[in-house]
């Protein structure tokens, strides 16, 4: 739990640190809640006879229909390639000399884009080998199945589980990646290495804090979802916790990563 707690005092004590995060977090929450509007208006208008009574009518509806399918998810898409290196790059210069501030911003982001973008590809690249064994696996078991009957499904069964497992504790391995890369500017596969060796010896105690403000930030988002039905502002508020929650796991991720690493951090 000390760690939880140093994470959250930091938190509180560099709140300013984390407006960016919490900037482009609630302007991605806007334009989907917008593009969910966009795309009912588009629904109604699809229904509308008068949009197909000429060729400029028809061409007047595409760009609402790309929008409606298109904008929100590449926004999504774009924002993270943003607030992941700002954030990282801003905890990092606190831990490393005491202090941050919103001017270091642009230092953070030049200083962390282009190792963002190379885990990004690494993560897809594990993600598609991981995709392909899955399937071809999936592909044996059904072979297994039709050719052993009720064995084959208890055989299956098993193996779903195990690659349930597998995939959770994967992912808790490598959830230091990217960290490893901010912190010890290291390339995107001595990180990947770098994150596993790490995590492994305190492997449950990152599963437990990171599940616990997990659960915390989903009640708490629970308690408050009353507040979707405040246009504009309402969103807005919400988004203030998944923000935070995003923000106190990465100083934990980088506070643990330091100690275990021998770096000392103010």
């Amino acid at each position: 739990m000390k760690y939880l707690s140093k994470a959250l005092s930091f938190t509180i004590k560099n709140w300013m640190l984390i407006i960016p995060l919490f900037a482009l977090t609630a302007l991605a929450g806007l334009i989907k809640g917008a593009g969910a509007v966009i795309s009912l208006a588009t629904i109604v208008s699809l229904f509308n006879i008068d949009n197909y009574s000429s060729v400029d009518a028809l061409i007047k509806l595409i760009p609402a229909i790309l929008t409606a399918v298109f904008g929100g998810s590449i926004i999504s898409f774009i924002i993270p390639f943003i607030h992941q290196p700002a954030t990282y790059g801003l905890v990092n210069k606190s831990l490393d000399t005491g202090y941050a501030s919103l001017n270091d911003i642009g230092a953070a982001i030049s200083g962390n884009f282009v190792k963002y973008i190379m885990y990004f590809i690494g993560t897809l690249v594990v993600n598609i080998v991981l995709g392909i064994a899955t399937f071809l696996i999936m592909l044996l078991m059904i072979l297994l199945v039709a050719a052993l009957k009720g064995f084959g499904v208890v055989l299956m069964i098993l193996v779903l589980i195990a690659l349930l497992l597998f995939f959770i504790v994967f992912s808790v391995l490598t959830s230091f990646w990217f960290t490893a890369m901010v912190v010890d500017g290291l390339d995107v596969v001595n990180a990947f290495k770098k994150s596993i060796e790490v995590v492994k010896s305190s492997f449950w105690t990152v599963v437990g804090i990171t599940l616990l403000v997990v659960i915390a930030a989903s009640i708490i988002s629970s308690i408050l979802s009353f507040l979707n039905f405040i246009p504009v502002i309402g969103p807005i508020i919400l988004s203030a916790i998944p923000t935070i929650q995003a923000f106190v796991l990465i100083v934990f991720r980088m506070m643990l990563y330091r100690e275990k690493t021998g770096r000392d951090f103010i």
